[in-house]
């Protein structure tokens, strides 16, 4: 009989970077021959379970987290009934968690970021509680730590710096713990005693190469974009830790600059043209939370006057539907674009970094602090955005520092015209796989779970 695995997450099915790792690992588990059941809150896509608590933009969770850290400054909760709602909806989820259990009897789980967020203290509880009582082995996938977003810095009370110490992430011997960059696994092991394994993403360079075919092939006819456009695509959701801001930036000084590229072939063969714009595709979407961001992004779009193309209602994982009703993949966009920004400030590793290099897309990429510590080094050609920005005072915005986007800026026009690029792209490519593909996933998986 087949191994079972449950994977667990708040969503699955999404764009989102955690999303995207748990496809990959579903896949690479399958081809191990575990039958893979997905576990999952309300705001998912294909998940065989649906725990209607896990969800973080849950009224009631909301209102634990905001009253649960300071930098919220939210009291409509007191001491006590904090506490009590914690418990409610932890007691909740565990029930739930032990009927599926009873159903489908797991030799494993494989968690994702529910030990580690602190957005939802009373999953991280409810799921240790389960591990330890029906003696799971478990892997822990930390994408990131409560302690590296201001928001969570601080918590509330000392029963919430216990509770957190308690299950963020709990020591279990049940359970190992995964992180996704060198940092995390410094960090964990100083705050917590934990010695966890590095597992960066991976991504599937095996695959056939994306291109132009029968579903795909009216994608810029359906976004109005011309032939001759120059399209730079922002692939990441739409929040501020993803310096989106930046891109819009960036795209106006590209726009400035297309005069310069009139009638000339560009690395790929697109010739620019008169009548060429440059165009900024934005695939991801947004959060409840990041409504505001989301709201300033479009509003700076206009002010800067650039073509902006917001996407995401059309943009799916997988593609979905026909006609006009048609959902393209998130990998359709990148079939169709000419430059890919990744300006991120914080990342816990880049999933969107990693699909450009599939690509085979120049790279417009902040150097976060992942980035440079544990990506830089393993020799990819980017466009660099540098590792400096700040916050604009009357745009309440991140912006580059002037100097920076200038060189990023000539760095392109220069990457743009120059016909062996796709050398380096292709170099780029054997170097991802190289540190990157699933195959490295597989032989982990394979080793870990017997």
């Amino acid at each position: 009989m087949k191994k079972k695995i449950g994977i667990c997450h708040f969503r699955v099915g999404m764009t989102d970077g955690v999303s995207l790792e748990i496809e990959k690992i579903k896949r690479a588990l399958e081809k191990l021959n575990f039958k893979v059941v997905l576990i999952a809150g309300p705001c998912s896509k294909g998940a065989d379970y649906v725990i209607r608590e896990l969800e973080w933009e849950e009224r009631v969770i909301t209102r634990i987290k905001e009253n649960g850290f300071n930098h919220y400054n939210r009291r409509d909760f007191d001491d006590m009934k904090l506490e009590y709602n914690i418990f409610k909806i932890s007691d909740r989820i565990e029930k739930k968690l032990d009927k599926i259990q009873i159903k489908e009897k797991f030799d494993y789980l494989n968690i994702h970021n529910i030990f580690c967020y602190g957005g939802h203290l009373s999953a991280a509880r409810a799921f240790a509680n389960f591990v330890k009582k029906n003696k799971i082995k478990t892997l822990a996938h930390h994408h990131d730590f409560y302690w590296e977003r201001d928001e969570f810095f601080e918590p509330r009370n000392a029963f919430l710096k216990k509770f957190v110490l308690t299950y963020l992430p709990p020591k279990n011997k049940y359970i190992k713990h995964i992180v996704i960059n060198s940092m995390t696994k410094k960090d964990l092991k100083i705050k917590r005693g934990i010695v966890a394994t590095v597992l960066p993403n991976m991504f599937d360079f095996g695959q056939s190469k994306w291109g132009i075919d029968k579903y795909n092939k009216n994608f810029l006819k359906d976004f109005k974009i011309g032939e001759n456009d120059l399209v730079v695509l922002q692939a990441t959701r739409i929040m501020a830790r993803k310096g989106v801001a930046i891109a819009v930036d960036y795209v106006s000084h590209l726009e400035d600059m297309l005069g310069g590229l009139k009638n000339k072939k560009i690395y790929n063969g697109k010739k620019i043209t008169k009548d060429s714009k440059v165009i900024l595709l934005l695939a991801g979407y947004h959060e409840k939370a990041d409504r505001q961001y989301f709201d300033k992004i479009k509003e700076l779009t206009k002010k800067k006057k650039i073509n902006a193309k917001f996407i995401y209602k059309r943009v799916a994982y997988r593609r979905q539907g026909v006609g006009f009703l048609k959902k393209y993949s998130l990998w359709d966009a990148y079939v169709f674009a000419d430059l890919v920004t990744f300006p991120s400030i914080w990342e816990g590793w880049g999933n969107q970094f990693i699909e450009g290099i599939f690509a085979k897309k120049p790279m417009a990429v902040y150097e976060y602090n992942v980035f440079r510590k544990d990506i830089k080094k393993e020799g990819y050609e980017i466009i660099s955005f540098g590792s400096r920005s700040k916050i604009d005072k009357k745009t309440d915005l991140r912006v580059l520092q002037d100097s920076n986007m200038t060189k990023a800026v000539n760095k392109t026009k220069e990457v743009l015209l120059d016909k062996k690029y796709n050398n380096k792209l292709n170099n780029n490519f054997k170097i991802g796989k190289k540190y990157h593909d699933i195959k490295i996933l597989e032989d982990f998986l394979k080793k870990e779970l017997d």
